[in-house]
Order: structure tokens, then sequence, then C-alpha cells
């Protein structure tokens, strides 16, 4: 992102900020509900091409490496266990379905790493019943599996990044030409209704209007995951999806958790910062951080079903950052 589009993003959230906390003032108006919504689609879009333009392939290369050194290390445990148990049984067939490296994974070719890897899996899960005393159990096996998954994914990924960058440059130049034109051409010309029936409202937007040459980004994120604990079935924590969350304080924003329960504020200034999750059958939580420096701020919420209403009020303290 260039000089000039960071100063032109840090006009935009000003204005998306205005108008959130105005809403009472124009959200009836059909026009201005239509244009305001097309704005801040333009506005995340930015903010998503924006996070892949400046996301590196080598993030993802260290990721798949650790995920490959982490998948070898769990299924050289689990080959350990199967070798002597297959040593104890006198089965050479799975003695030598068992007989692999650690140096012989996370040296190997992509998908020869998880394929080594999945037959040790494999070859020892129908005797997993009989080789906890060596060191292998039905958890220690499922652990593997999912490992050898989080691996697999990951398989390919920093070239795709790269074309993934490429392409989010590109993206980024036409929602800042479109955003702009729509502010021109359509928002400034509806807000001069606002002139006489709303001076403090009119005078607001035209005073963050005004692009200013700051030259760095509002890099505050708070961002986090929605869990519902499952307290009946005892079978952990699953993502919430379609939660509402919504953002007070220093600044006014609201989000709906996608379908990994996760939700992000992006490109925030420093400050006090409250965040209220609801949804439907669920005790609503808040939770208020005061953030001192610019950095990513992971707030978690694991929701409570409804047993009597009320709310779960906590506040918090973000340490210092970057």
């Amino acid at each position: 992102m260039t000089r000039h589009q960071i100063n032109e993003l840090n006009m935009y959230d000003a204005v998306e900020q205005l108008l959130n906390a105005n809403t009472a003032i124009w959200s009836s108006n059909t026009a201005m509900s239509a244009t305001v919504a097309t704005f801040i689609s333009h506005v995340n879009a930015i903010n998503a091409n924006d996070t892949a333009q400046k996301t590196s392939s080598i993030g993802t290369t260290v990721t798949k490496e650790t995920a490959q050194l982490n998948m070898a290390v769990a299924a050289i445990a689990v080959a350990n266990a199967g070798k002597a148990y297959a040593t104890a049984t006198s089965n050479q067939v799975l003695f030598d379905a068992m007989n692999h490296t650690k140096s012989e994974i996370t040296r190997a070719n992509d998908t020869d790493a998880d394929d080594i890897c999945q037959n040790i899996h494999d070859n020892l899960l129908p005797f997993v019943a009989n080789t906890t005393a060596y060191g292998a159990t039905s958890a220690s096996l499922t652990n593997l599996q999912n490992l050898i998954n989080a691996y697999s994914a990951l398989i390919g990924k920093p070239a795709l990044q790269k074309s993934i960058v490429s392409n989010a440059t590109i993206t980024l130049a036409q929602h800042f030409s479109a955003s702009n034109a729509l502010l021109k051409n359509s928002l400034d010309a509806l807000m001069a209704q606002y002139q006489t029936s709303n001076a403090v409202f009119y005078n607001q937007y035209n005073s963050v209007r005004t692009i200013n040459d700051i030259g760095h980004r509002h890099s505050v994120i708070i961002t986090g995951f929605i869990y519902d604990n499952h307290p009946s079935t005892g079978s952990g924590q699953a993502a919430l999806v379609g939660a509402s969350v919504n953002l007070s304080g220093a600044a006014t924003h609201h989000k709906t958790t996608n379908a990994t329960g996760e939700y992000k504020f992006t490109r925030l200034h420093p400050g006090s910062f409250t965040v209220t999750v609801s949804a439907s059958g669920f005790v609503t939580q808040t939770k208020t951080i005061n953030v001192t420096a610019n950095g990513t701020e992971h707030i978690d919420f694991t929701m409570v079903a409804v047993a009597g209403g009320g709310s779960t009020p906590t506040t918090t303290q973000a340490p210092a950052s970057n």
C-alpha cells in the first residue's frame, strides 16, 4: 500500500466511524443506507486485500516446516511404541511398517512426508487397544492424524501466497478508485441535505473527509474467537457462528463471527475499547481492554447458555505491543 493510499484509508476509517456513530440520523434514508453499505463493503475489501498484500510467503514456509516437524515427532513416538509392541508379539510386518526415523520424515518431499506418517498411523490403528503400555493410545493416534491433516493443508501454500499478494495489489487499486468515486459522486452529495437539518453531523462529515498526510496506518487490531462451551455434553469448545460482536469506546464498529467463530476489528487507534458479544440463547458477555500501543490484541469469549439472563462484564489491561 502506498503512502497516499494509507492516508486515504485513514480518511475512510474516520468517515465510517462517524457514520456508525450517527446511524439514527441517516438510517431511515434508503439512498444513504445503500450508499453507506457499498462504501463500507469497499473499505472491508481494502482491509482484506491489504492483509493479503502484506503477507509474506516466508511465514507460510516456516509454518509448514514447523507443522512437518510436529508431525514427524508425533509419528516417531507412535512408531517407537509400535516397534516395541511388534517385537513383543513377533509381528515382523508391523515392525517393518513402524521402522522410520524423524529425519526421514523431515527430509522427505512434501507429499512423501505425510504419506509416511499416514502409513504409520494406519498400520498401528488395528492394534491400538493393545499398545497403551508401550506408549501409543487412541489419543496419540488422533493427535497424529490431526497433525497430518494440518501439514497436508499447508502443502503448496507458499507459491499460492505469492500469487495472492500480486493479485491483492491490483484489487486494492480498484477498491480505492471505487471508494473515491462513491464518496465524491454519491455520499458527498447525499450529505448536503443535512447542512441545515443537522448542521453538526454535516460539519463533522466535512471535517473527517479531509485527507491528512499521516504516513502510517492506524494499526491496532482487536481480534478473537467466540466459542460455545457445550456444558451439557462435555464435548469441548465449538465455534459459535453468526454471533454479534460490537465494539465501542475509542471506536464504534460491528462484526458477525464467521464460520470459524472469528471476528476482527482493524485499523484502530490505541485507546480504551469495549467488546460486547451476544447470540440467541446465550448470556451476553462484555470485555473492556485498554490498548496503549499499536499491535494485535486477542480477546476470546466462551459463551454460556442462558440460565437466568444477565451479562458477564470483564475488564483487562492489554500489555504494550510492538
